[in-house]
């Protein structure tokens, strides 16, 4: 989200956090934000192409993150998986 996008936000996270970016493609993430009407940001005349204008804003600030997931279409189980695997936790 928008919060990361704050650089003392940003900051304050990598010094108390372990950060992580579930990164999908574009038809990924419009088909998840899509199902709901709650997203300001997309409530504006061609709201795939505001998502997507974000996205290529967002990506070089989401990829400081110090962990990067690659989500896709897979369940969200495949994710939480990814995750522990990169902490060097077990399942």
């Amino acid at each position: 989200g928008g919060a990361y996008l704050d650089p003392t936000t940003r900051a304050l996270l990598k010094e108390k956090a372990t950060t992580v970016w579930l990164r999908a493609d574009l038809e990924t993430i419009w088909k998840r934000v899509s199902r709901r009407d709650t997203r300001p940001l997309l409530k504006k005349p061609n709201p795939k192409q505001v998502l997507a204008d974000l996205a290529a804003a967002r990506e070089p600030i989401y990829a400081e993150a110090d962990i990067v997931i690659d989500s896709g279409d897979a369940p969200a189980s495949d994710a939480v998986r990814k995750i522990r695997e990169a902490l060097g936790l077990t399942v």
